[in-house]
């Protein structure tokens, strides 16, 4: 016996009837019969083995367009389970086995159940993607004991949640002691001020922000806005309540952080942590700074998740220039940059690599400021200039360590650079960061802040420069009529490219934020080659180096950006903020 409604018993009936699973006699005299006896037409078709469960999955499949699927619960991972409530996968008969991206995976046996993908959704908060499977499949799962680390999961999150209640309880007790002292905020409703900001932490998660931001103007106005996939957006529905409460907020978030809630007249950085639900309760850091402004503190709070670390073929490197980051990496001495602005994931990309080099044989040491992401195995050290802990006398401390391996969070003077030009030519890997808008610029800016050409030729392995873009809303993506030829020459296709090829944009949906979802990386990566390494050297111009590259497979940032656009990928606006017009 299956759970099938009636109708639904009867239209697979039909469904196999016309396929040609199920004789005409065999349809005739099984619904005439089932109708007397008032019985389901498909359980009497099991009931004498007319057909199959796997029969009825194939149906599905064929007609109602979902590909078929055979389910093992050892191949379905917890967290994928944890998508959805238990409770809700046991009554419903369904079972979520995959995630892809933002997309829900969900096997079912009953094809009525497609009405429930509205639900799912909301639950999981993702797109739904359904599998046809059968009954028996799905109950063996459900039989097995795959739910329990769900069971478990959702305990580990109550007491997680019951710890970050109590957190919330002590601050409640801080701020009601705060507003003994404070004037501005002796009318303020502490209970509002804990719940807006928890739903404020809640939305930023939700919506995928990286950065919060809360800012004080003429008249009382404030405003909450997100970066949200790089670009700031105003939260419209949060600012009313901030401008009645904004005092007692930012005390509340000062508290939280671990300030001084009495010193409004200098800049303070601190610490918040929270928990994602959205995510399955991980943790979240939040890096903290109030700078004071004529009109009131300015907050500033940057969201690390302790996920974000991803696998190195992950972050977006095309295969190709993959490979050459890859090499360098896993090279034992020589000194690799990555270069962009603010905001371009060069951190992202750093981190990357370390994960992938990080073995207990290796020695690696880090010099950060701040340290956004914990690593397990590595010796991460907080830069501190207040104290006298700058990179320069940390990378001195580091050369005494016995590394393999140092990590520079940034090269911001002659002093700092001088020292990790040494570490690299003395049998030291160093990665680090430089603001620079290209590759070939980086060896300029190095020339420039005064290390010899002989130093830079010799120590210098890789240089990885990097944009990060918005991505087409692959939902409401379509052809961007409004792109003339003339301008895709300008952005550097050739006549007969600029007339042919095809540009997209997103509509804006339901699904993205203005047409967008998600971001690209986009990289460039110069291998220092003994060719490149001699034009340093002898002192080539740039566009001389640029040239030379070129001729050894090097692609610039550009090339590889109007490749995402013919892909579809990225957008003719995308290429212009990111790349173009990018300095």
């Amino acid at each position: 016996m299956i759970n099938l409604a009636p109708a639904v018993s009867e239209k697979i009936a039909q469904l196999l009837n016309t396929s040609g699973m199920l004789s005409d006699d065999r349809f005739t005299k099984i619904t005439t019969q089932c109708a007397e006896n008032k019985e389901k037409i498909i359980d009497e078709l099991l009931k004498k083995k007319f057909i199959s469960e796997d029969d009825i999955a194939k149906v599905i499949s064929r007609n109602f367009a979902i590909k078929k699927i055979e389910l093992s619960a050892d191949n379905i991972k917890p967290e994928v389970i944890k998508a959805l409530p238990n409770i809700f996968i046991k009554n419903e008969k369904i079972i979520p086995f995959e995630i892809e991206e933002n997309t829900l995976k969900v096997a079912i046996a009953d094809p009525s159940k497609i009405v429930l993908m509205t639900k799912i959704k909301a639950l999981a908060n993702k797109n739904i993607s359904f599998f046809a499977t059968t009954f028996s499949n799905i109950q063996k799962v459900l039989d097995s004991r795959i739910l329990d680390s769900a069971v478990q999961d959702k305990i580990d999150k109550q007491k997680a949640l019951e710890k970050k209640k109590q957190k919330d309880s002590q601050a409640k007790k801080k701020l009601d002691e705060v507003k003994k002292k404070l004037d501005k905020v002796d009318d303020v409703s502490t209970t509002n001020v804990v719940n807006f900001v928890d739903t404020m932490f809640f939305q930023s998660l939700r919506v995928g922000a990286s950065d919060l931001h809360i800012e004080k103007f003429k008249n009382d106005v404030a405003r909450v806005r997100f970066r949200i996939d790089g670009i700031m957006k105003i939260q419209e529905g949060l600012n009313e309540q901030l401008e009645e409460n904004y005092q007692a907020v930012v005390t509340r978030l000062k508290i939280m952080a671990g300030c001084d809630i009495s010193e409004q007249r200098l800049p303070q950085d601190g610490g918040i942590s929270i928990i994602d639900e959205e995510q399955g309760g991980i943790d979240v850091d939040v890096r903290f700074n109030t700078v004071p402004t004529k009109f009131g503190e300015r907050i500033v709070m940057r969201l690390l998740r302790s996920t974000n670390v991803m696998p190195l073929d992950k972050i977006g490197i095309p295969p190709d220039e993959l490979i050459k980051f890859v090499k360098a990496i896993e090279s034992p001495q020589g000194m690799i940059l990555v270069t962009g602005p603010t905001g371009s994931g060069k951190t992202t990309t750093l981190y990357a690599a370390l994960q992938h080099i990080n073995k207990p044989e290796l020695n690696v040491l880090t010099a950060e400021d701040p340290v956004e992401y914990t690593m397990e195995g590595i010796g991460q050290i907080q830069a501190n200039e207040g104290i006298g802990l700058s990179f320069a006398n940390i990378l001195r401390a580091f050369l005494r360590q016995d590394p393999e391996v140092i990590l520079v969070g940034e090269i911001r003077d002659k002093e700092t650079v001088d020292i990790a030009i040494k570490a690299a030519l003395t049998g030291h890997l160093l990665l680090s960061t430089l603001h620079t808008r290209d590759a070939i610029s980086t060896i300029i800016r190095l020339t420039n802040m005064g290390v010899p050409a002989f130093m830079i030729a010799g120590a210098l392995n890789t240089v990885v420069a990097q944009r990060l873009a918005r991505k087409i809303c692959p939902t409401c993506k379509s052809i961007d009529q409004t792109i003339k030829p003339k301008q895709l020459e300008e952005i550097g296709f050739n006549k007969e490219e600029a007339k042919t090829v095809k540009i997209y944009k997103g509509a804006g949906c339901s699904e993205c934020s203005g047409g967008y979802r998600g971001r690209q990386g986009i990289y460039e990566i110069l291998e220092i080659s003994k060719e490149i390494a001699g034009a340093i050297v002898e002192d080539k111009r740039a566009s001389e180096l640029l040239d030379l590259a070129k001729k050894q497979g090097f692609r610039t940032m550009d090339e590889i950006a109007r490749d995402f656009m013919v892909k579809g990928i990225i957008s003719y606006e995308e290429f212009l903020r990111t790349i173009s017009l990018a300095g």
